[in-house]
């Protein structure tokens, strides 16, 4: 991850920014995880963890397991270790998808949440990944930013760093090419409240469209 990239978002961790990704996508990583089907003595990997949230959650599925969260963001490492003091199955790393610092055919599954359209090499993210990941485990990823969501891509222009938007079918030809299998996606609606307003989408009927259209998972697993 480049230099820019992590300089942004120890910014968002500086500034309490961080703290609006839990409102924006929690829905929707409930949603997911309910997919998932986690058992209690899973190992579980998150990577671009931010503040820990997502992780949290995740660890309190897996009592007999451990999650580890993975940032390239320092200030977001730190935050994250201060607000997880409670939870003895939990632990957070400084460091890159790229070359993620862990052992290989650890973990029972990989998430990523909101973060794999920032990768300036999602195929070499990806290598990582599938390294360090079980035989039969499996990873799911959650983008809220998608071709499939047209309307999302709005955010992009927002946003102070480069973003690398595919689609479904994109990510599925990459996950092949590194040897995982079993690729599948789908859409899931945004079940979150309705806001009063949106600068983003000031259309009442656009904004509707894309809390309906949603965020894209995706999930595969490794041979």
């Amino acid at each position: 991850m480049s230099d820019r990239i992590r300089a942004e978002f120890n910014q968002w961790a500086l500034d309490g920014r961080s703290a609006q990704l839990e409102a924006h996508h929690h829905a929707f990583v409930q949603q997911m995880i309910e997919k998932m089907r986690i058992q209690p003595r899973e190992r579980i990997l998150e990577i671009g963890c931010g503040e820990g949230w997502a992780s949290r959650m995740l660890a309190k599925l897996v009592p007999q397991g451990m999650v580890a969260g993975l940032d390239a963001a320092d200030e977001m490492i730190h935050n994250a270790r201060l607000q997880s003091t409670a939870f003895e199955n939990l632990m957070f790393i400084w460091g890159e998808v790229e070359a993620i610092p862990w052992q290989e055919k650890f973990f029972t599954r990989v998430v990523c949440v909101e973060s794999f359209y920032y990768f300036e090499n999602p195929e070499q993210a990806l290598r990582e990944i599938y390294r360090v990941l079980a035989p039969e485990g499996s990873v799911w990823i959650l983008n809220h930013i998608s071709k499939e969501n047209e309307l999302s891509l709005r955010w992009v222009a927002e946003l102070n760093v480069p973003v690398r938007v595919m689609s479904a079918e994109e990510h599925g030809a990459l996950f092949e090419q590194v040897g995982f299998s079993d690729f599948q996606h789908e859409m899931l609606p945004d079940l979150s409240p309705p806001p009063l307003s949106s600068k983003t989408f000031p259309n009442p009927a656009e904004l509707q469209r894309f809390r309906e259209t949603g965020a894209l998972m995706m999930h595969a697993t490794r041979k």
